[in-house]
């Protein structure tokens, strides 16, 4: 795997400023670079969640083990690991939508179905706070 070391001074950084860096360096590196796990040791938090994974290192092991190649830290305190993912099959559209309605709560919606995109709440949408997902949802 190749490492990048950055220091960057003069400006705060936090995930959002950090992941930015990390996708423009990956992206002069690798053809298309997708990230597969990410640390933010400021916040204590990765990516992706493993209940009782000690977080100081498993997004590491998980990155290296689902193909990552590039891991580009942030002044120590962000690490973003990237696998190249140019020679992979893409999917098309997906036939979902993520919407808010005015209360700010997030749906899930089959977007053939969704007759007003202004309303999340109608046959073709749930919640994706709920816990189960409505049966119609399923495709088969």
């Amino acid at each position: 795997m190749r490492h990048v070391n950055l220091t960057i001074n003069g400006m705060d950084m936090d995930y959002r400023t950090a992941n930015a860096i990390a996708r423009s360096v990956a992206g002069l590196l690798d053809e298309d670079p997708t990230v597969v796990a990410w640390h933010d040791g400021i916040k204590n938090r990765m990516s992706p969640v493993i209940e009782g994974a000690n977080v100081l290192n498993r997004w590491n092991d998980y990155g290296m083990s689902h193909g990552g190649n590039l891991n580009v830290t942030i002044n120590g305190d962000f690490d973003f690991i990237f696998a190249d993912s140019e020679g992979y099959e893409e999917l098309g559209t997906s036939p979902y939508v993520s919407l808010q309605d005015t209360e700010g709560n997030q749906f899930l919606c089959r977007i053939g179905d969704l007759r007003d995109p202004h309303d999340p709440h109608q046959q073709a949408c749930f919640s994706i706070e709920e816990d189960s997902t409505p049966s119609s949802m399923h495709g088969g």
